[in-house]
């Protein structure tokens, strides 16, 4: 089981990383782990972007299967918030998610480990 998740991720990686390989999109997070409990300690992840396109970025976060979880909206221009639930509102499992950010036709990766 372990192989196939480790698989599934890559190709998740991959694919995304083909998308724009020319292009990087520049995006600060406010951290790379995230604890979704209530205590104000961990309880979100912020993306902040840099760019100079006057565009909106669409931002994704997505499992190891490969299945979007939750688009965030945006909470000011250029910044993201995720609060390690999904579309319906529920806490995520504990795991590693991708949270995917394009812009035109720029492109940002980042992992993000859920902790509960």
């Amino acid at each position: 089981m372990r192989i196939g998740w480790a698989r599934t991720f890559a190709a998740v990686v991959f694919a995304a990383s083909t998308l724009s390989a020319a292009s990087r999109l520049s995006v600060q997070m406010s951290g790379r782990v995230l604890t979704p409990n209530g205590d104000g300690i961990n309880d979100a992840v912020t993306f902040n972007i840099q760019s100079d396109q006057e565009s909106s970025a669409q931002a994704t976060v997505i499992n190891v299967q490969g299945r979007r979880v939750v688009t965030l909206l945006p909470e000011a221009s250029g910044r993201y918030q995720w609060n390690g639930r999904d579309e319906t509102g529920r806490v995520v499992e504990s795991g590693v998610y991708l949270v995917q950010i394009v812009q035109n036709s720029s492109l940002f990766n980042g992992v993000v480990a859920v902790a509960r």
